[in-house]
């Protein structure tokens, strides 16, 4: 009987620090309670075949064929890396299915990668470390995005709040966020990581006098907002986030709709509100006492696309059967 495994692994939300981290300022993320799924079987046969029931597409490919379809060619490459590894070529089905809205700034990519090398790798019959889950991810994700940070496939596979620096890793935050809530607003409007990480690196190159003491900020207050969660002082996290969105805005990632979603937010009670993953769309993440929660959700829902009144997940990538 062929073996059936599934994987899941949590989206994320940057607390504060994103765009700065591209170039090497530390951020704070947040692993989320909305997760991927993926589903590997081995097959008797050398086909790769590759499901998304969200995108409601998929491929058939023979051995050594190219996958040309860009959202599914990720997986594909995670199937090439374990091969790589087992030094053997197996036919596999690969099912993916995400609670994690696309294109929203919660690393969904991410997610489903570090979900699917845990799956596929279970599959083949390896063991692979979380350093390793993480490492093959990321070469997935330097698919979708070009120069990622790496800040969303070590979130996904490890969970938890981290502060993270791209080039020396992570260092997890002790926390309890009992008591408070993470809402995100959706404002309904695409967007894509890759090209707003290369607007604001344009800038930067532009007036890299100006942008410097900027990025130099940004890497202080993500020292800070670690300090104020391992304190468990979150109207000073708050605090810190208001003006991390406020450098999100100068590097012109920000617009009109997202800094009505922000100030709504905070109107209502919110303790803090910003931009969170690349802005020019996706969504606003607020921080909210569990007192107020209903309130600003209310008020966000007039607003925006949709919500999502998130907690934090303590738990990265896990199997949910192998």
């Amino acid at each position: 009987m062929i073996k059936l495994v599934i994987a899941s692994a949590p989206g994320k939300v940057i607390l504060v620090g994103e765009h700065f981290v591209v170039e090497y300022e530390p951020a704070v993320v947040a692993a989320v309670n909305l997760r991927a799924k993926v589903e590997a079987t081995l097959r008797e046969d050398e086909l790769t075949i590759i499901e998304s029931l969200d995108l409601k597409k998929g491929v058939t490919l023979a051995r050594g064929e190219e996958c040309k379809d860009f959202q599914l060619k990720p997986i594909h490459k995670i199937v090439e890396e374990i091969t790589k590894l087992t030094g053997e070529w197996k036919g596999i089905n690969v099912r993916i299915s995400s609670e994690i809205p696309i294109a929203a700034g919660m690393g969904s990519s991410a997610a489903v990668a570090v979900a699917a090398t845990l799956a596929i790798s279970k599959a083949f019959g390896l063991e692979l470390s979380k350093d390793e889950i993480s490492e093959i991810a990321y070469k997935a994700e330097e698919i979708v995005h070009g120069k990622p940070s790496g800040i969303d496939n070590t979130i996904s596979t490890y969970g938890g709040v981290i502060a993270y620096r791209r080039g020396e890793g992570f260092v997890p935050i002790e926390c309890d966020f009992s008591g408070y809530k993470l809402i995100l607003a959706d404002s309904g409007i695409p967007r894509s990581t890759g090209e707003m990480v290369a607007k604001v690196r344009a800038l930067r190159s532009r007036y890299p006098k100006v942008m410097e003491p900027l990025y130099h900020s940004a890497g202080r207050l993500a020292i800070e907002a670690a300090k104020a969660i391992r304190e468990g002082d979150f109207v000073k996290l708050g605090e810190l986030m208001n003006i991390n969105h406020g450098l999100l805005s100068a590097i012109g990632v920000s617009n009109e709709k997202l800094e009505i979603m922000v100030y709504t937010a905070r109107k209502a009670g919110a303790l803090g509100a910003k931009i969170t993953g690349a802005g020019g769309g996706g969504c606003i993440v607020a921080l909210v006492e569990d007192g107020k929660v209903e309130k600003v959700a209310e008020a966000l829902k007039k607003v925006s696309k949709k919500i999502y009144v998130l907690e934090v997940s303590m738990e990265g990538v896990r199997l949910e059967s192998s």
